[in-house]
This record gives structure tokens, sequence and C-alpha cells, in this order.
């Protein structure tokens, strides 16, 4: 049975064929996958709490629990869009929530599942952003916040990193490889799979002098993909490809 990775979903209203698609996928052939992974930011605006009613959200969250009455195996990491994601989400969507850096095993091999955002070591102004969004002070209090101050706070922050983003260098926001190699080590695999940087690739290298491999998974702003695995074989494909094939 086939087992799917998709990343940077980013659905919004402002990309209806995004949406339609993801429900087409969910509503269609990985309804039999073995397992459904989403390496983070499914959704565009970040994630205020299971209150949240920016549209599509409730939209998605039907889907996802839709898909997981007939198919258990659905699973999410946080994105540094969904940060605040908990696992009260499981009680509205019907997902299991992973820590970042989550190790599974396919086809006998040990791989390490990422959101990616935590390899972008060199960017220091993120990762402390990163920091105080995960603290346990930061966990308690903002979902404890008024509904229309976490929205209006969510809605701040969106431009604020965009145009801070847009500021800096392209390798100082893509993923560091040192911090990247240290990371396989200390989770003993050979494989990673990751997204954030929307730069879909396979990159292979040696760690400690065996073959080892990174994929990063595409965004679905403009093109789409899903990872398929099947029998030792991976497969980046097109969603409409892969539902159509």
């Amino acid at each position: 049975m086939e087992t799917l990775f998709i990343s940077d979903l980013h659905l919004s209203p402002l990309r209806p064929q995004k949406l339609d698609l993801f429900k087409r996928l969910l509503q269609g052939r990985a309804r039999q996958a073995a397992a459904l992974y989403i390496l983070g930011d499914l959704f565009d605006d970040f994630w205020v709490g299971n209150d949240d009613k920016t549209p599509p959200n409730p939209d998605i969250i039907s889907e996802l629990l839709a898909f997981s009455e007939i198919n258990k195996n659905l699973f999410i990491i946080r994105g540094n869009r969904d940060l605040m994601l908990d696992q009260s989400f499981r009680d509205v969507s019907g997902c299991t929530l992973l820590s970042d850096k989550h190790v599974i095993e396919l086809d006998g091999e040990k791989i390490l599942l990422s959101h990616g955002d935590i390899f972008c070591s060199n960017d220091i102004g993120y990762q402390r952003y990163r920091c105080f969004m995960e603290t346990g002070f930061t966990r308690f209090v903002f979902p404890r916040l008024p509904y229309a101050l976490r929205i209006k706070l969510s809605h701040g922050l969106r431009p604020m990193i965009k145009k801070s983003s847009n500021k800096k260098a392209k390798e100082l926001i893509d993923v560091d490889q040192s911090t990247v190699e240290q990371a396989m080590i200390d989770s003993d695999v050979l494989h990673l799979i990751h997204g954030h940087t929307h730069r879909p690739d396979v990159h292979k290298f040696l760690l400690k002098g065996q073959n080892a491999t990174r994929t990063v998974l595409s965004d679905w702003y403009v093109n789409d993909s899903v990872l398929v695995c099947e029998n030792g074989e991976r497969k980046m494909m097109g969603v409409e490809e892969y539902l159509n094939s």
C-alpha cells in the first residue's frame, strides 16, 4: 500500500483550485493509502486555535475528519504557520499530531520527518521567534487570549514575517547542511523528508561514509506534489497526476 507525504499546502480562499485539489485527494485515492503525512503549513493563515473560523479552515477540518473516519493513519507535523496546533486538534480533525523530527519505519528503512524550518539554523532571528512561540508560557497563554485578539495578532504576524523574509539572502532561509546531518546522525537515519523551503528536490550526499538522501517536498502555491512511497520506490508526482494514475 502507498504511503503519502505532502507539505506546505498553504490552503487559502485566494487559491480555491488548490483547496478543491486537496478535497479530491482526501476524498479519492488517498483514502486507501497506508498513511498520509502532512508535514506542516496546511493552512496559509497562522493557526489561532480550534475555534478559528477563518475560511477555509472549517472546511479543511471537516475534510480531515471525514478522511480520518475511513483512514485512521492521518498524521500532521506542525509548520511555521501552524505552530499553535496542539493535541486537542485531534478532537476536531481526527489527525494524530507528531512532534517535529519524528522517525518512522517505511519499507524496512528508518526515515526522519520534519517540517524543515528547524534546519534553517543560520536564520538566527527566525529561530529566536520559533523558540519564543514554543515556550510553555506562550503555548499556555496564547490559546487563552480572546479570539479577536488572537486573530489580530495572527494577521499582524504574517506581513511582518513576510517583509523580514524578503530582506534575507536565500542562503540564510534555506536549510544548513551541517544542521541537517547532525539531526540525521542523532536520529540514526539515512533519509530525511521535509518541506518548508519551497525548493523541491532530492539531495544525495555521504553521511559518515554512507549514502544519504534528503527529499524536499513541493509547496502548493503554484505547483503541487505528493511523494508516493510503495515497495521501496519513491516517486514525486503532481497531485492531479497521482489522482489520475
